[in-house]
């Protein structure tokens, strides 16, 4: 795995130890990561990442022909371990507490639509009738795991990509502050995990970009994030056309189509980053007011959220009161 080790020297105050800045980047999951910790005397943890990614790697990964979800896939029975064992339990906890919303069993649907071999000039053909079969191979609650051992029902396939990047950035955390490292923060493919604070001394700041389709640094708002993990799911940027109509990667596992509501991005705060990726995911499903009254049922989520007015299609947002205090002016 290539990555970059750049040391940019910071002093922090602890008695007459001097900390550096360590930023350790790299390739993983089909993304990126980027992860920024204060370290006595510039010591790198790179190999410890490193061996936890391919351990992830090897349990989670549908793209490594020799991990454990891609043996069960294939309908081999293989003892699970402890990181798939972990994901599975949310997995369902956030799929019975949602309805549904949240589902991995949704890798069917999600290769018929072709998001996993997306290209943005793809044009695809829709059958109602096909979506309408393969709902029967959808549903996580018809998915058992027992004594370290999963087996499918026929036609079905598992997939955690909704919350394998946030698992891994819980993960790499947890690592961290094994080491004794209090002051970071963890990037997997745009999901974060703030620890402490920044080399200046200051809260660690994420910017929650504008649902526009191009890439850009162009953010609708800017976060404090303090110790608090925070991922974002948006459909502006993933999508394929079909007669002129845009069709978003974000499936509802009840209907087998794009879902289909005025949210355009979700940004979720919570202590940890897999419940924080899990009902990004899920509330990109719900809706907008769905996911207001559930935020407001269950006071450890926050969330910001863009969507489409219902009069004129214009830009609104709704941010949770209790987050209004960490915004940058």
């Amino acid at each position: 795995m290539k990555y970059l080790l750049i040391f940019v020297i910071c002093f922090f105050s602890c008695s007459s130890n001097t900390y550096i800045l360590v930023t350790n980047t790299g390739d993983t999951q089909g993304t990126y990561y980027y992860i920024k910790y204060m370290s006595e005397d510039g010591k790198s943890f790179q190999q410890g990442i490193d061996s936890i990614l391919n351990d992830i790697d090897l349990s989670l990964s549908i793209y490594n022909s020799n991990s454990i979800i891609t043996n069960i896939n294939n309908g081999d029975s293989v003892k699970t371990d402890f990181l798939f064992n972990s994901v599975f339990k949310t997995s369902k906890e956030v799929y019975t507490k949602t309805n549904g919303a949240f589902d991995c069993s949704i890798s069917p649907l999600v290769n018929y639509w072709g998001f996993y071999n997306y290209s943005a000039s793809k044009e695809i053909l829709i059958d109602s009738s096909e979506i309408t079969n393969l709902l029967d191979s959808i549903g996580f609650d018809k998915i058992k795991l027992k004594n370290n051992f999963v087996k499918l029902p026929k036609n079905m396939r598992l997939d955690f990509n909704s919350l394998a990047q946030g698992f891994t950035v819980d993960l790499i955390g947890s690592y961290l502050k094994d080491q004794g490292i209090n002051n970071f923060l963890v990037n997997v493919g745009g999901e974060n995990l703030a620890s402490g604070t920044n080399q200046d001394g200051d809260m660690w700041k994420i910017g929650i970009e504008k649902p526009v389709n191009n890439i850009s640094n162009d953010y609708k708002i800017i976060l404090n994030l303090n110790n608090k993990a925070i991922a974002t799911s948006g459909n502006y940027r993933k999508f394929h056309e079909s007669n002129g109509i845009k069709y978003s990667h974000v499936l509802d596992p009840t209907t087998g189509f794009p879902a289909n509501n005025r949210l355009l991005s979700v940004s979720v705060i919570h202590n940890d980053c897999i419940i924080a990726d899990a009902y990004a995911t899920a509330f990109m499903v719900m809706g907008v007011k769905k996911t207001k009254d559930f935020v407001k049922r269950n006071k450890d989520f926050e969330v910001f959220l863009i969507f489409s007015s219902k009069e004129n299609g214009d830009l609104e947002t709704y941010i949770s009161p209790s987050l209004e205090k960490s915004v940058v002016d």
